[in-house]
């Protein structure tokens, strides 16, 4: 059964605020959903306190935690072993944003996870994949395995041919230095498409 968005925001401000209700439709107002305002940045949810209000602070650690409490899970396997908990980990952290990302994850020859990094932002319908940047990135991390992701704010999570396109030119690249991109996903609204799985790559 869906929740109502302000009864369960209102839950959950309840222990960090003394009036839940005022301060959720207030939040709900001005970001417009639950989604948005988990994937709000620090600044924007700064600038909806008013003086004086403590929340705001509290509100960002709970987010902070839960995040790396994901994200933790996520290196502790090696890379693609556990997909359920990669996708839910970038549905969660990227789903809602208002404009492009994309990450990439960096693994050693073995799959064990060494970093994860935000390789470019911006732009609301395309981010430009910058083979220097990655595959530069990747042999300053000694990385031979390299898992790219980005989100597309439509929601949509059909791959362009433009993602195509680059992720093509970028496979045959890192083949060249003796690294491998595992895959390249795609998150939408409500799911997440492997162009590997499509045969894309």
């Amino acid at each position: 059964m869906e929740r109502d968005p302000h009864r369960y925001l209102t839950s959950l401000l309840s222990p960090i605020d003394e009036a839940p209700a005022e301060l959720a439709s207030r939040l709900l107002y001005r970001f417009g959903s639950i989604g948005r305002i988990v994937q709000a940045s620090d600044n924007e949810l700064r600038q909806s306190a008013s003086h004086g209000e403590r929340w705001v602070e509290a509100l960002l650690m709970i987010r902070r935690l839960v995040h790396d409490g994901v994200r933790e899970e996520l290196v502790r396997t090696r890379l693609g072993e556990d997909r359920s908990a990669l996708f839910s980990y970038l549905l969660m952290t990227m789903k809602n944003l208002p404009e492009e990302r994309m990450i990439a994850i960096f693994a050693d020859a073995e799959a064990f996870v060494i970093a994860e990094e935000v390789i470019a932002e911006g732009g609301g319908s395309h981010v430009l994949i910058t083979p220097r940047r990655i595959l530069g990135r990747a042999m300053n991390l000694d990385a031979r395995r390299i898992l790219l992701a980005h989100n597309h704010p439509s929601g949509c999570a059909e791959p362009s041919s433009l993602d195509v396109e680059h992720t093509l030119v970028l496979c045959r690249q890192a083949r060249e230095l003796g690294m491998v991109i595992e895959d390249h996903l795609i998150i939408g609204q409500s799911k997440v498409v492997s162009m590997k799985d499509r045969g894309l790559v």
